[in-house]
Formats: C-alpha cells, sequence, structure tokens
C-alpha cells in the first residue's frame, strides 16, 4: 500500500479522534469549572485515549508506507514509551490511556453514569444520558457502514485488535461513487500548494462520522426531553 493510498484510508479515523479528543478535552474543562472533577477527570481520560487511537492509525499507516510524517510520528511515540518506563508515574498514566484507547465506547458509558450519579434528579437523568447515547452509538454504527470507517479486526498472528480498511455502502450507489470518485479525482490531480487536499475525502468522512455522532446524541436528548416532559405534564 502506498504512502497516499494508506493515510487517505485510515483519514477519517484519525480526523474523528482529533475531533473528538478536543471536545473531550473542552468536556473536561467544564466540568473542572462546574466542580464535577470525576466527570472532568474520565473526559480527559477519554481524550488522551483517542488521541492514542489516532496514533495508532498513523502507526498502521507508518508499517504500510515510508511516510516520513508516519514514520515521525511513531518515532515520537516510542521515545516516549522508552521514557515511560523509565518513570513509575509516566508508565502508570501511559497503561491507562492505552487501556483507554482498547476501551473507548464502555467508558464513554460510564462517563454517562457518572454524570447521572452526580446529578439532582437521578431519574431524569439516567432517561435523557440513556437515549443520548443509545442514539448516538446507533448513528455511529450506521455512519461507519455508509461511509466505510475502518473497522477493528483481531489479528491471527498477534492476537490483537487492528485498524481494517473497509469499503462503504454508498459506493453502491452510482451517482454517490460518481461524486465521491470526481472528488477524489481532483484532489489528487489538482495543481495547488498544498498538496494535503489528496487527503480532503478522508477528512470529510471522518467529520460526517463526527457529525453523525453529535446529531445522533442530540436527537437522543431531545427524544428524552419530548419523554419526560410529558412525563411531567400527567
Amino acid at each position: 500500500m502506498t504512502s497516499g493510498l494508506a493515510i487517505s484510508a485510515f483519514m477519517p479515523s484519525i480526523t474523528s479522534s482529533g475531533i473528538f479528543s478536543s471536545r473531550r478535552a473542552n468536556n473536561g474543562v467544564d466540568a473542572l469549572a462546574s466542580n464535577n472533577p470525576f466527570v472532568g477527570a474520565m473526559n480527559f481520560d477519554i481524550a488522551a485515549g483517542q488521541v492514542t487511537n489516532a496514533a495508532k492509525g498513523v502507526a498502521n499507516i507508518a508499517k504500510e508506507s515510508k511516510n516520513a510524517l508516519a514514520s515521525g510520528i511513531v518515532s515520537a511515540e516510542e521515545s516516549i514509551k522508552a521514557l515511560s518506563k523509565s518513570d513509575k508515574v509516566l508508565n502508570g498514566i501511559g497503561k491507562v490511556v492505552n487501556f483507554t484507547a482498547d476501551h473507548i465506547n464502555p467508558l464513554i458509558v460510564a462517563t454517562g453514569a457518572v454524570k447521572v450519579a452526580c446529578a439532582d434528579d437521578k431519574a431524569d437523568a439516567a432517561v435523557s444520558e440513556g437515549l443520548a447515547l443509545g442514539a448516538m452509538f446507533g448513528s455511529e454504527a450506521i455512519a461507519k457502514r455508509v461511509i466505510g470507517m475502518p473497522m477493528m479486526k483481531k489479528d491471527e498472528v498477534t492476537g490483537k485488535k487492528v485498524p481494517v480498511a473497509r469499503e462503504g455502502y454508498y459506493k453502491k450507489n452510482p451517482f454517490l461513487e460518481k461524486q465521491a470518485s470526481a472528488l477524489k479525482d481532483y484532489c489528487e490531480t489538482a495543481k495547488v500548494c498544498n498538496k494535503s487536499i489528496k487527503f480532503l475525502p478522508g477528512a470529510l468522512k471522518g467529520l460526517a462520522f463526527v457529525m453523525a455522532s453529535i446529531g445522533g446524541y442530540k436527537l437522543g436528548h431531545s427524544v428524552a426531553n419530548l419523554i419526560l416532559d410529558k412525563q411531567d405534564e400527567v
């Protein structure tokens, strides 16, 4: 796999992980400002885990290609790992972040549970957070299949889960496939100063995934609000 193809394949995951980690970090700051240190710490942990997820995607790219940027990031990651081995505190933090990276969704649910536990009206908060997270995960699952986000698959040799590229359902629609191909061809052949434009299609996929995730979460919250408002009226 060439450098360009490798990065393009995993650009959706790298883009979405970057956006989500930023949002989680902001949520952590907001939680700390609201005197909720547990939710704040969990959000920072998840943000770090999502950065690690993106780094693992880049590491996979480096293995498949000779891309200098990807290899540089992996070298930096290896340096940090080497440093952490010599420092007990850093080593402990590294283990926590790696665990988080491998268990993002369960920890997001756990964060929701902590938010419910800290809420004044726990019953309403449980309904609201439950529907919001359910709609979010459902939207993400649909988006992953439609736009072709990489999936995690167990490696037969190492036994570890690794990201594997897959085609999206949009390719089965002639019109959408034609538009996607036209955009891809333009980005790969356009004579512009910034050569990274060829990664735009992948970045747009990542952005679409983020929008689906956020949209699903907000939809779930809206449905919960409607249900709870009706219950209050009875």
